[in-house]
């Protein structure tokens, strides 16, 4: 896709320093993807920044990763993912998530939000009328509506109709099952996430002896 001059200026200003600008939090990350990845409606042709606002979507054969002040975001394909800075909105499709700052997921009417500032790693889906989450590595909370806080443990997961009022019919005795399978389940998501990075890859090392990556399930 074409972009701006001042687009250009910020993705270069974040690859060639993005440890400044991580630790600065800016609220721009960069968008890196493969196969048929849009950015806006215009077709990804390499790296580009990403601001609030902007809409990421992955085709069939499509895989992104946005690498930002919050965290890292897989996008996997078939996806429509509209960054927001210090969130996400996933409105269709599957995103793993590796955060040290409580990157936050928005999904319909829910929030998922890791508890702590300590690395945190988890998996949302929304696919065939359900939104699911997988906590992979700490504790991440889920809020929606006036039903309060509920707590996903490490290793568990929970899932709810993508409906109106948050869902609650979703699942009788909708107790959390244990988590199964790799945090990334498409092969071209895995290549994504472990060909991106750049200076976040760096920075969660620091804060983590198991950053997110698909090669650790």
């Amino acid at each position: 896709m074409r972009s701006s001059p001042l687009r250009k200026a910020l993705c270069l200003a974040l690859i060639a320093f993005a440890p400044f600008a991580l630790a600065q939090n800016t609220g721009v990350a960069v968008l890196s993807g493969t196969g048929m990845v849009y950015l806006n409606g215009g077709q990804l042709s390499n790296s580009n920044a990403v601001v609030a606002g902007d809409v990421i979507q992955t085709k069939d054969n499509g895989a992104a990763t946005i690498n930002g002040p919050g965290g890292s975001v897989a996008i996997e394909p078939n996806s429509i993912v509209r960054f927001q800075g210090q969130s996400v909105a996933l409105d269709r499709g599957q995103i793993s998530i590796g955060t040290g700052q409580s990157l936050t997921v928005n999904a319909r009417d829910f929030r998922i939000t890791p508890v702590s500032n300590d690395w945190t790693q988890f998996y949302v889906t929304r696919t065939g009328g359900s939104i699911n989450v997988i906590a992979r590595r700490n504790d991440v909370t889920i809020n929606c509506g006036s039903s309060g806080a509920e707590r996903v443990k490490e290793g568990k997961q929970i899932s709810r109709l993508d409906a109106d009022n948050c869902g609650l019919i979703a699942k009788v005795g909708g107790a959390p099952t244990a988590a199964h399978g790799p945090i990334l389940t498409s092969g071209i998501a895995k290549w994504v996430a472990i060909g991106t990075g750049g200076g976040l890859a760096a920075w969660s090392l620091s804060h983590s002896d198991d950053p997110v990556s698909p090669a650790i399930p």
